[in-house]
């Protein structure tokens, strides 16, 4: 039975999840991790989930014609569209990376088929009672859309923001996103923020109480995670690298995280975004989906990473991690160390970061 069939057939309450999986940008890790923790969660609370496709078409689309969800076939064109153009313009080709991350999505995750504008959403989520945003950056000022603000529908329907998250700076050029997103967060029964510091920046142009909640995915156990999670991959001992920034400048923390842990081999996945040339005594899984992703992190020795769900999904483990710095310029454009920060101590944790071999000597494996 396909999954919007069982939508349909449902007897539970509905509500519809607006967030980033599959539809901004390349294959993400943390997006599809946050994605399945949300889903998760609201089935826990009794409702039947389903997660809204929706992208805005632009300029590198290939076609701008819309067909209708309400039939058969064009949701079939709409799906066959998508493949096309996610293929084609978003990762350039099919690799196997890309090819397990769909397969994680269609066993794990409830999708809609694809909405591209105000009234394909409102169609696809008129059944349901609740409609929520979040969490991921999908209130970032650089994607600004009033849809991530749950501006569509009735008023009957419930509206909550759950852990949204952002770049959120005391910076002039953002101001006016702020002003933007004020009146729509406004409109929301419930709003809850995934950084203290947007909600310190929020309250300045709001009026209502904005609360901090954590990442959905801290609200999974490691048993939880363990059902979507591969077998172990890597044979031997080894120490898991995973970074947004260049790698290249770490090379002397990661051997002797290698040393100290006495670590058979060094195994990082290169990212699709950031390119950082080649490190051939390395192990690189180029490979990994989200299921790979998490055995990596599970059997490893130690975790290096600047990835704000690198950190989660090695806390999650019970694994030591340590935290570098994001060096590359494009990477810290998107953020990163803030919202880490903002994770430990939220947690009551020592902050993890090592700057050099000396720093990661004086640190045990807790990071104290």
């Amino acid at each position: 039975m396909k999954k919007k069939d069982v939508w349909k057939k449902c007897n539970k309450p509905k509500a519809a999840i607006l967030t980033w999986c599959d539809n901004n940008g390349p294959t993400n890790y943390g997006q599809i991790f946050q994605c399945y923790a949300m889903q998760y969660l609201v089935r826990k609370a009794g409702f039947e989930s389903l997660v809204i496709q929706y992208r805005k078409k632009g300029v590198q689309d290939m076609c701008l014609h819309n067909f209708s969800n309400r039939t058969v076939l064009g949701r079939f064109l709409n799906e066959k569209y998508e493949r096309v153009y996610n293929r084609k313009v978003v990762e350039g080709k099919e690799t196997l990376r890309v090819k397990r991350f769909k397969e994680f999505i269609r066993n794990y995750i409830s999708l809609s088929a694809p909405c591209y504008t105000k009234k394909m959403v409102e169609d696809m989520t008129a059944d349901c009672e609740i409609l929520i945003c979040g969490s991921d950056q999908i209130w970032n000022p650089i994607h600004f859309d009033p849809i991530w603000f749950l501006d569509f529908g009735t008023l009957s329907q419930r509206r909550i923001a759950y852990a949204p998250s952002g770049i959120f700076y005391e910076k002039p050029e953002f101001e006016p996103y702020y002003r933007k997103m004020a009146p729509l967060i406004e409109k929301l029964d419930k709003v809850s923020v995934r950084e203290q510091v947007s909600a310190e920046i929020l309250k300045k142009y709001i009026d209502r109480k904005i609360v901090v909640k954590e990442d959905p995915t801290l609200r999974l156990n490691r048993r939880q995670w363990d059902k979507v999670a591969d077998k172990k991959i890597v044979e031997g001992d080894y120490i898991f690298c995973y970074l947004l920034g260049s790698l290249a400048p770490h090379q002397l923390i990661l051997r002797e995280l290698q040393r100290r842990y006495r670590a058979e081999y060094m195994v990082y996945i290169p990212t699709n975004v950031f390119s950082d040339g080649e490190f051939t005594t390395y192990l690189k899984c180029e490979d990994a989906g989200p299921a790979q992703f998490l055995s990596l992190v599970k059997y490893a020795k130690a975790v290096c990473t600047d990835s704000f769900h690198g950190t989660i999904m090695a806390m999650q483990y019970g694994i030591p991690f340590y935290n570098v710095s994001r060096l590359h310029k494009e990477a810290e454009n998107v953020g990163g160390r803030e919202r880490i920060d903002n994770l430990l101590e939220g947690r009551g944790m020592e902050k993890r970061w090592v700057r050099n071999v000396k720093e990661l000597r004086q640190k045990d494996d807790t990071g104290r």
